[in-house]
This record gives structure tokens, C-alpha cells and sequence, in this order.
């Protein structure tokens, strides 16, 4: 009975390996018997005391698990591919060689027209001409130096003197003046040089208030005056055209450049009204001026030219580097009738400036024959400063011998916080029209 037991276990043990091993692989399994013969074949189902299985050629067939040693599965195969000879690309047909062929030829015609256009464009741009500008408009110049000057002299002064005397400059406004250029401008295939010269002047009105007198006591007094403002521009610019078109041009440019700026005030009256009721004090006087300033450096910037139909359009930027000086001399001369004094006074300043700003031009041009076109133009120029020297001289003499020692505040202050706070911009606007004269040396 125990032997009995033994043997279903075993069995059943069995069956459930055989059975859990099928599941997996259900085909090609190999069946060992006890007797020494090797059966292959598909397990269809099976129990605990037998199976069936299906031979190869289809038949099924029952065996009892007393009578299997043991049961092995075969491994899947990968299947291997049947022709292991790399794939290249399809042979073209002759058709495909022949449309590939005529889309070549089609894209190499469109790149042998476009070079042959831009090699035309090329040709048509060269120029052998020489270009001969003149104009005249009218121009407004806002020199900072004048009122500049007045203002530092003004604060320094003030500070400088006792019993609370001082001066208030009220900033001028310019009004427009005649403005007038020349210009010479020469260009050969790609390369532009150009030499010319312009002039801008103004009117503006110098007013000085402030308080006046001696230590006894102060009055008002008033410095007024009309003065003009000139400026002078002489430059020489050179361009190189980076891409040649008959219709447009542009051209980075690099320049040289000199201003001379200048104003004579010598219609400028000054007043002092005197301590009342005597007004002893009072005096009447002159108190001419002068300012000059001259700068001078480079430039660099880029220009463009581009033809329409029946116009043409010249821009230029050009951005600005200099140096120079400035120069400023007031001379005040009063008598009092009264007290019969006199007194005069010099204010000499000279400074170094570093200035940098820009240039921009327009230019509208309409040709007409014979090598003649008209233009009109607007020119617009500013710049700033930076103090980098300066020297500040005050003289006095009258009959009360006034120490000229009482202004060094003054000048200390002129030259390391009044002078260098003070600084404001110079600018110049034209509107000129004028013509041209062309002559084409390939003509």
C-alpha cells in the first residue's frame, strides 16, 4: 500500500513537471523511454498515468508515464534570413537617368544666369565720374560755449566775491542764419572719395542779471547784447562699396574732420542801477566778448546711395572723434558819472576739450540734362564734451584798486566742479537746396 502511495506522488510530481514545461513550449519535444527508444512528437494532453502525443507523420499515440524516462523541449530557432547579400540602391532606368539629367541642366542654367546678372551688375556699377556740389539755406547753430562760459564765470565769480553779489546767465536761443556748402566728390569703380567744406551762422542774445555794488550796499545790475555764432566745417571722407549694384550702393566710410566755431559780442551794454537814493554808484559800461573754439579728428560710419526711376537718395552717418580747445575773453569797461570811478575787468579762460558725437546727411537729388541735377539736403551735427585741461585768468583794475586775489575760489571751482557740471551739447541743423554737375569720364 505504501509503494502504492509512492508511485501516484511520483506520478502526479510528474505530470505536474511535464505539464508546467508544455505550457511553455507546447511543440517539439523530445520523449526518452525506459526501454531506450527516443520518440519525437507533440504532446497533445496528458494525466496523471499517461499521455498523448502526435507523431510526425499525424498520427496520435497513448503512452504511460511508467514507461518515459524523461521529456526534453527543443529551442526555438531564430530563422536566418535567406539571402544575406547587402541591398543596394534600384539601378535607375534610362527614363530616370534622362529626367535627372534635364532637372541638373535646368539648375545649373538658373545658376549660370544669375552669375551672368550679377557679373552685368557688376559692369553697369563701375563709374569714372566726378561729382561738383554747391548750396545755400539757412542753418541754426547752438554753440554751448557762450553760455558756457557765462555760467562758470558766473557761479565762480560769485562764490569768489563777498556781501552776496552774484551773476544769473539766461541760456541763449539762436535764431537761423545763412547756411552754404561745397562739396567734390570723385568715384572710381568701387572705391568714392569726397572733399568739402560748409558754413552755418546764427544770432543769439546774451542776458546777464544780478546784484552789484560795494560792501556799503548792492544794487541790480544787467549785461545785454546781440552776438552772431559762426561755423566752419572742412572734412575728407573715403568709402569703399562692399556690394556694387546700379541701383544702390553701400559703402562703409572713414573720414577727417575740423570745426572752427567762434562768436564776437561787441554791442553788449551793462548797467548797474546803483545803491538808492543817491544811486552814486551807478555805471553804465561796455563788455565785449569773445568765444572761439577748433576741434579736430576722425570719423567712421557708412553711407548709401539709392537710384529710383526719376530721384536719387545719398544718406550718410558718421560717427565722431576729436579734440581741441576753447577760448573765452570778457573785457568789461564802466564809468560812474556820479563818483567819477571807473572800472575794468578781464576774464580770460582757456580749456582743452575731447568731444565726441555724429554726423547725418540727406540728400535728395532730381537729375535733369546736360550732366546738371538740383538737390535739396538736410545736414544735422552734435557732439559732447569732456574737460581735459583747463586755465581760468582774472584780471581787475579800477581806481578803488580791488584785489584781483579775491577770485581764486572762483577759479578752483571753475576747474574741478563748476566747469566739468556745466557742460552741455553743441549742435548745428542746415536745410540747403543747391545743383550739381556731373562729368563721366566714360563717356
Amino acid at each position: 500500500m505504501r509503494r502504492l502511495k509512492d508511485r501516484i506522488k511520483a506520478a502526479i510530481f510528474f505530470g505536474c513537471m511535464i505539464c508546467s514545461l508544455t505550457s511553455v513550449h507546447p511543440n517539439d519535444q523530445v520523449i526518452y523511454m525506459k526501454d531506450g527508444r527516443v520518440i519525437t512528437a507533440e504532446i497533445i494532453s496528458q494525466t496523471a498515468f499517461k499521455m498523448v502525443i502526435k507523431l510526425p507523420d499525424g498520427s496520435t499515440k497513448e503512452i504511460s508515464k511508467q514507461d518515459i524516462k524523461r521529456v526534453a523541449f527543443k529551442e526555438a530557432k531564430t530563422p536566418e534570413p535567406k539571402d544575406k547579400t547587402p541591398v543596394g540602391p534600384p539601378t535607375p532606368t534610362p527614363e530616370e537617368i534622362t529626367k535627372q539629367q534635364e532637372e541638373d541642366s535646368k539648375k545649373q542654367a538658373v545658376l549660370d544666369e544669375k552669375a551672368e546678372k550679377r557679373k552685368k551688375q557688376i559692369e553697369e556699377a563701375k563709374r569714372n565720374r566726378l561729382d561738383i556740389f554747391l548750396g545755400t539755406g539757412s542753418g541754426t547753430v547752438n554753440f554751448q560755449g557762450a553760455n558756457y562760459y557765462d555760467s562758470v564765470i558766473a557761479v565762480g565769480s560769485s562764490l569768489g566775491q563777498d556781501s552776496g553779489k552774484f551773476e544769473i546767465p539766461t541760456e541763449p536761443k539762436p535764431k537761423s542764419g545763412k547756411a552754404h556748402s561745397l562739396e567734390i566728390r570723385y568715384s572710381w569703380n568701387r572705391f568714392v572719395g569726397e572733399l568739402g567744406a560748409s558754413s552755418a551762422t546764427s544770432t543769439a542774445t546774451q542776458s546777464i542779471t544780478g546784484i552789484d555794488g560795494p560792501s556799503s550796499g548792492t544794487f541790480p545790475k544787467f549785461i545785454r547784447g546781440n552776438y552772431d555764432v559762426s561755423m566752419k566745417h572742412a572734412y575728407g571722407n573715403f568709402s569703399y562699396s562692399v556690394y556694387p549694384h546700379p541701383k544702390y550702393d553701400i559703402r562703409p566710410v572713414i573720414g577727417y574732420h575740423q570745426f572752427w566755431t567762434k562768436t564776437e559780442n561787441s554791442n553788449s551794454l551793462t548797467l548797474g542801477t546803483g545803491v538808492a537814493p543817491i544811486f552814486s554808484d551807478q555805471y553804465f559800461g561796455i563788455v565785449p566778448t569773445s568765444i572761439a573754439e577748433g576741434l579736430k579728428g576722425f570719423s567712421y560710419g557708412v553711407q548709401y546711395d539709392v537710384k529710383f526711376e526719376k530721384f536719387e537718395i545719398r544718406a550718410g552717418l558718421h560717427i565722431l572723434q576729436m579734440k581741441g580747445f576753447g577760448t573765452y575773453d570778457r573785457q568789461l569797461n564802466a564809468y560812474a558819472p556820479v563818483s567819477g570811478q571807473t572800472q575794468a575787468e578781464d576774464i580770460t579762460v582757456y580749456n582743452k576739450w575731447v568731444a565726441k558725437g555724429a554726423i547725418i546727411d540727406l540728400k535728395f537729388l532730381y537729375p535733369w540734362k546736360y550732366g546738371v541735377s538740383f538737390w535739396m539736403g538736410l545736414n544735422s551735427m552734435s557732439w559732447t564734451y569732456t574737460m581735459s585741461e583747463t586755465a581760468l585768468s582774472v584780471g581787475n583794475g579800477d581806481s578803488s584798486g580791488v584785489d584781483p586775489q579775491s577770485y581764486p575760489l572762483g577759479k578752483l571751482l571753475f576747474e574741478s566742479l563748476i566747469g566739468p557740471g556745466a557742460l552741455k551739447e553743441t549742435k548745428s541743423t542746415t536745410i540747403q537746396i543747391g545743383a550739381t554737375y556731373s562729368y563721366d569720364f566714360n563717356k
